[in-house]
């Protein structure tokens, strides 16, 4: 038996994360093929205030490895330091493919309806793991994931609406 938490996540965080392998594999294309610096892109930014595109990354697998402790009840895994290279993003996305890999549907489906306190921030907040999927886990995932997306967009990497939408529409 899976549950709803199982259910909205493990294939949404699957397939988002294969999105973003994508759409990273054509961004270091994209700087090879028009000579411009790997660390360029992996360091580009939306805006000043905000950060670059391998913060989106790391933040965006952390957001899962999180959901899936919190899933099981476990400690969360310590947040190793952002990744510097293309190749420690990708090591890093599969990492985290995996972990989903190995997800027991059924232990999830036992905790169905549990609360836990989850720190959003400064603010902690009180949820099921039904709620902590689509009201923080899923959005915050997305968040990250497009916004990767629109950053490779800004600097001119070539991906459209399909490079984004290809593992969600399979």
């Amino acid at each position: 038996m899976s549950s709803p938490f199982y259910n909205y996540t493990i294939a949404t965080f699957t397939r988002g994360l294969k999105t973003l392998s994508t759409i990273l594999k054509k961004a270091e294309e994209y700087a090879k093929e028009n000579n411009i610096p790997l660390d360029d892109l992996l360091n580009a930014r939306l805006v000043e205030d905000m950060k670059p595109l391998s913060f989106q990354i790391v933040t965006a697998t952390n957001t899962i490895s999180k959901a899936l402790a919190r899933a099981a009840s476990v400690e969360l895994p310590p947040q190793p330091q952002l990744d510097e290279t293309y190749e420690d993003l990708y090591k890093r996305i599969d990492r985290t493919l995996a972990e989903l890999g190995k997800v027991d549907a059924a232990k999830i489906a036992s905790r169905e309806g549990e609360r836990f306190k989850a720190p959003i921030g400064p603010v902690e907040f009180d949820f099921t793991l039904e709620d902590y999927s689509v009201r923080f886990a899923i959005p915050n995932f997305y968040f990250h994931l497009v916004t990767a997306y629109e950053i490779l967009r800004v600097k001119g990497v070539q991906i459209g609406k399909m490079d984004y939408l290809s593992e969600f529409v399979v």
